[in-house]
């Protein structure tokens, strides 16, 4: 029996582990069959693939092959069949140590591959390699159709991943295939792919984003071309040669790495300007040996949009051997959101996998728990540090502009503090912005809404301001008289801006209330809410109270007196609940309780709903007298009640009641038509101010 012309000699659970395991996407898998076309000297690889498509589907927990192929070919030394045998069946060998080399023959490229085992990594997307390699000398024999040839001689070799895997320690032998022992006429390597598991191929750019991330050469002998095996070839959109991976960086943030050529570190980090950075290395030290790290380290001009941008890329050989973003720095640091969303770089360290291999073999991260990976992580922490810092202003301007495109804030400026007088308030409004555009996060003046509010806040402060401003002046002033008028111009200016916001303000709600009223959809909760934050409208003289502590504190214990007494939860005036509606508003004005009751419009005050109020006053009433409540008592001395409703629908013991509450002066009634008219008369003189103020802007601006 002749001898088996190809065996594999491995551990069936090794095959598992180094290849189904670690690697379960297409880019993943052929981005290892690139690297080792690389290392065979190859000027050009070419990868075939159904580019966007589903490989396999699954049904009732079966995998359906769709029959496509994924082919990657090149133009590199090949291998012959005794080569083969050498050194491809032979998984786990060092390439750099049996006898190839450290570097590449032709090109003399420092070799990426080192394990041995990326070979395997087909077999986590697929069941079958096929092997097509030419290579050695050139010599005479057949070609694939019989006819004589001088060339390079072929192997040809299926491997079934099926029997790979299979629990036996018995050396596998791949079948041959037809080309086998034939003769090619140029030297290289084809790998073809099929009978898939239940993987998807990305899409051209996708795919060409992610080998151009996977490998930082730049060289003028190696191209990696993608093509669609679906479309025609040489139509549109067919082909397309991986670029570089580039990000547009943000300017003035670009720090370069450059040892010299015999691996000197010291002083060889450059800021943004080319001047050397006092203090950093171009790499760190161990032992007395320097280990160079190369590249650059810079803020991107946009936060990251996807997971290959993100962070500093580290590089081996030429091949990616890790990516962070604040290598391993704890949560908390100074600058951390902006490191997180824009902190950009491309290292090179060839030392990674020197002696000691610092590289996990799925090539997803570094063994940072070694004694290099150790010391290399806290350069890269006070590196990251340092591009921070640099990075502070270019990222404030940054982020102004962007505040300044989502609002349109010259304009709202212009629009509001229109007149020739009012530039002093134009000029402190534009600066406070600025204050709070450079110094709020992107996130938040990227969101309109957010970004509207920081805005509105900027020109609301303006006024506040000038006016602190004139007023410093006065006291430093030697010229009192002249100093005050000064102050008193800018006072008046002041108010008439406040005054003229106020009154723009407030109308807007009382329109929004009248278009919510004759909205009959609208339920008590979308007034209530209104109210609680324009309490103004039941009273002009009542504004939106802050936050108080003792107020707080009596609605909660209110709240659990309520419970004790009735047996029933009550909800005040919050909002944060959809599902929950407040029971009423509360709120504190002038040492008085407050308690809102609002119905929607058209709605006729039921029996049981006013027993409700009863049992809020007479609770309310309780609760103020009872003893250890005198501190409540103190600070807010009496309650009252206002029910804005347009129909009582009461019995005769209800009337009763009801009356009792208003001669008691304990409840104002106020129908939907009575509560408007109210609010706007006496909001009149803030519309016609509002209208005075618009008129003498126009005038002023056409003159």
């Amino acid at each position: 029996m002749n001898e088996p012309r190809y065996k594999m000699r491995i551990s069936r659970l090794t095959v598992d582990k180094l290849g189904v395991k670690l690697y379960d996407k297409v880019s993943a898998v052929i981005a290892e069959l690139v690297a080792n076309s690389y290392d065979a000297d190859a000027p050009e690889v070419t990868v075939r693939a159904p580019m966007g498509e589903l490989l396999a589907t699954s049904h009732q927990g079966k995998i359906i092959d769709k029959g496509y192929s994924i082919e990657v070919s090149d133009t590199g030394c090949g291998m012959t069949p005794d080569e083969v045998n050498k050194y491809y069946l032979v998984v786990g060998a060092e390439r750099r140590k049996d006898g190839r080399g450290d570097v590449s023959k032709r090109f003399q490229r420092k070799i990426m591959g080192r394990k041995g085992v990326g070979k395997l990594a087909p077999f986590g997307i697929c069941e079958t390699i096929e092997l097509i390699t030419a290579g050695g000398e050139k010599i005479s024999g057949v070609d694939q159709i019989g006819k004589p040839s001088v060339g390079y001689l072929t192997a040809h070799l299926v491997l079934d991943g099926n029997e790979i895997l299979q629990p036996v320690e018995s050396e596998y032998e791949p079948a041959p295939g037809a080309l086998d022992g034939t003769i090619s006429k140029r030297p290289g390597t084809k790998i073809i792919l099929r009978d898939f598991y239940h993987r998807h191929v990305p899409t051209m750019e996708e795919f060409n984003r992610q080998l151009a991330q996977r490998f930082g050469i730049q060289t003028n002998n190696w191209a990696i071309k993608l093509v669609d095996n679906l479309k025609t070839e040489g139509s549109l959109g067919s082909s397309t040669l991986v670029g570089l991976f580039s990000i547009d960086l943000m300017p003035d943030t670009r720090v370069e790495l450059n040892p010299t050529p015999n691996g000197g570190i010291a002083g060889r980090v450059f800021g943004p300007d080319g001047n050397p950075l006092v203090g950093y290395s171009a790499g760190f030290t161990v032992d007395g040996r320097d280990f160079p790290i190369r590249g650059w380290i810079g803020y991107a001009r946009d936060p990251y949009k996807d997971d290959l941008m993100a962070g500093v890329r580290i590089y081996c050989r030429g091949k990616i051997a890790a990516q962070t973003n604040v290598f391993n720095q704890r949560a908390g640091f100074t600058g951390e959101h902006d490191v997180r969303s824009y902190l950009v770089g491309e290292l090179r360290c060839d030392w990674l996998d020197d002696e000691d291999d610092l590289i996990q073999t799925d090539r997803r991260d570094i063994l940072w728990s070694h004694e290099l990976g150790q010391a290399f992580e806290q350069w890269g922490q006070a590196m990251v540090k340092k591009i921070g810092s640099l990075s502070r202003n270019p990222m404030r301007v940054k982020v102004w502009d962007l505040f300044r495109e989502t609002t349109g804030f010259e304009e709202l400026v212009k629009n509001e503090f229109p007149l020739p007088e009012q530039d002093g308030l134009r000029h402190r409004a534009m600066e406070i912005g600025k204050l709070f555009g450079q110094t709020a996060r992107r996130d938040e003046v990227a969101d309109p809404e957010q970004a509207r509010n920081i805005a509105q806040l900027s020109i609301m402060l303006a006024p506040v301001v000038a006016l602190d401003d004139k007023l410093r002046e006065a006291a430093e002033s030697d010229h009192a008289l002249g100093a005050i008028a000064a102050l008193l111009r800018t006072a008046r200016i002041a108010e008439l801006a406040s005054f003229g916001r106020i009154a723009d303000d407030r109308i807007r709600v009382i329109r929004r209330v009248e278009a919510l009223k004759d909205d009959g959809s609208n339920l008590e909760a979308v007034f209530q809410e209104l109210i609680e934050y324009s309490p103004w409208l039941i009273d002009p003289q009542w504004s939106p109270i802050a936050a108080n502590e003792a107020f707080s504190t009596l609605k909660r214990e209110f709240a659990k007196f309520y419970e004790s007494k009735t047996g029933e939860e009550i909800n005040l005036d919050d909002f944060s609940d959809d599902n929950k509606r407040a029971d009423f508003i509360m709120s504190s004005q002038d040492s008085t309780v407050q308690i809102v009751e609002i119905k929607r419009p058209g709605h006729a005050l039921r029996d049981d709903e006013l027993t409700r109020i009863v049992k809020y006053h007479d609770l309310m009433d309780e609760f103020l007298k009872k003893p250890g409540n005198q501190e409540f008592l103190r600070l807010f001395s009496d309650f009252h009640i206002t029910l804005v409703c347009d129909e009582l629908g009461l019995g005769p013991v209800g009337r009763q009641a009801f009356s009792g509450l208003v001669k008691a002066n304990k409840l104002t009634h106020l129908t939907w038509q009575v509560f408007l008219m109210r609010t706007r008369k006496m909001h009149e003189v803030f519309l016609q101010e509002a209208e005075r103020q618009r008129k003498n802007a126009s005038i002023k601006k056409q003159d």
